[in-house]
């Protein structure tokens, strides 16, 4: 009889420990799944220049990192950007009575180039605003985390850290 009940103990932590080993399987193979899903998710929105970066941080030129909330973004649409995004920084030359942000704006943009590479993705252009010039250089990762480094006539150099995702459809 203990015979019965130590071979029945045995059994049923060996089909535990078979069905966790599946299920970790199974964990595994949804979390590739996902990771590949995501990295086709965002190479389509970059081929056809329409997506969102959401900014999480800002790094001014001088000074240490500066915790942004979701507001914060730069919103391409195919030969256009929305850009509502934090300045923090010198400014050179500025217009007389300006109470926005420099890169707070809506513009058509020129000079657009897209390359890929084994580490992800550059994408840079430029947008002229009024007697400004700035530049915009992407650098993404495959799974949509981004760097964004504005370059401006009149200011210093900005950088900012987020994602990129899918423009969300207004109804």
């Amino acid at each position: 009889m203990k015979n019965i009940f130590f071979i029945l103990i045995f059994f049923f932590a060996v089909i535990s420990v078979y069905a966790q080993d599946s299920e970790k399987k199974n964990r595994k193979e949804l979390k590739a799944e996902k990771k590949a899903q995501r990295i086709e998710e965002i190479n389509n929105l970059l081929k056809i220049k329409t997506f969102v970066f959401n900014a999480t941080n800002a790094q001014p030129m001088s000074g240490g990192s500066i915790p942004l909330n979701y507001f914060f973004n730069a919103e391409i649409n195919g030969d256009s950007i929305k850009s509502y995004l934090p300045f923090y920084g010198v400014a050179y030359h500025v217009e007389y009575g300006s109470r926005t942000s420099p890169f707070d704006f809506e513009l058509p943009i020129s000079n657009y180039l897209f390359e890929q590479d084994k580490k992800g993705y550059h994408i840079k252009f430029e947008v002229k605003n009024k007697m400004d010039v700035i530049n915009f250089a992407f650098h993404i990762s495959d799974l949509g985390y981004a760097s964004l480094n504005i370059t401006s006539t009149n200011r210093q150099v900005m950088s900012f850290y987020g994602t990129i995702e899918e423009i969300e459809k207004k109804e």
